[in-house]
């Protein structure tokens, strides 16, 4: 049984979308749950479709597995489980991180000793392996530095505007669309749903205005990539 860990493993994946969307859109999907990390997505042939989230810690692991596990993510039905190894950043941070040379050693003295291994197990082993090497060997450091993807920097609400239930954002990701947004605001009570009319500039429904201005306050400055960040405004009734 796989044990929970801050790792998540993702897969069912529309892999036509391109890497950098798919990443930042995970970063926007899971970083309601807490601290991400870290995205990794693979688009080689035999792994494409798959993605790891580096949670901080396990319980925000959990918390997005439990809330995204079935989201419907461009067309396509998440499957999230944990992963079966931690990963070397988060074994870092525990003090609990070994070589990859040193855990095949390991890895090869326990093969040796367990003859009676079913078919199933060893194609588990195998499974497992893969995924491991996979992240070994995709891990870097995140767009922002250490989770600073995910962090927001302290930007002034733009309050000269008169207040709405409508929120306005402009200058954004050129691959930024309607979803990632949703994904975004679709934590806040009474949000009703996101307007693109062109590439860059979106508006946010919401209810009514207090519940518009909680989101403002709340992601206003919001980094969506390293170099930019959601500047948010009220919009025209």
């Amino acid at each position: 049984m796989i044990q929970p860990n801050a790792t998540l493993y993702i897969k069912n994946i529309d892999w036509k979308v391109k890497k950098p969307l798919l990443k930042r859109a995970f970063y926007s999907l899971f970083s309601r749950h807490g601290k991400v990390l870290e995205v990794i997505v693979l688009r080689r042939d035999g792994l494409r479709g798959q993605a790891w989230v580096i949670m901080e810690d396990v319980q925000a692991a959990t918390a997005a597995l439990q809330a995204e596990n079935g989201f419907t993510f461009f067309e396509k039905d998440l499957v999230i489980e944990y992963a079966r190894e931690k990963s070397d950043r988060i074994a870092r941070l525990d003090g609990t991180y070994v070589p990859k040379s040193k855990r095949q050693k390991i890895a090869k003295k326990d093969d040796d000793a367990d003859n009676d291994s079913t078919p199933d197990e060893d194609t588990t082993k195998e499974e497992s392996n893969n995924h491991a090497t996979a992240i070994d060997q995709e891990q870097q450091p995140s767009e922002g530095g250490d989770g600073a993807s995910t962090s927001q920097v302290q930007l002034d609400p733009q309050l000269d505007a008169p207040p709405s239930k409508y929120l306005l954002t402009q200058n954004l990701p050129e691959e930024c669309n309607e979803m990632m947004l949703g994904m975004l605001f679709r934590q806040y009570s009474g949000f009703k749903e996101v307007r693109m009319p062109r590439p860059g500039l979106a508006f946010i429904e919401f209810d009514d205005e207090p519940h518009a201005t909680l989101a403002l306050k709340a992601l206003n400055g919001f980094k969506l990539s390293q170099t930019q960040a959601l500047e948010l405004t009220y919009g025209k009734s």
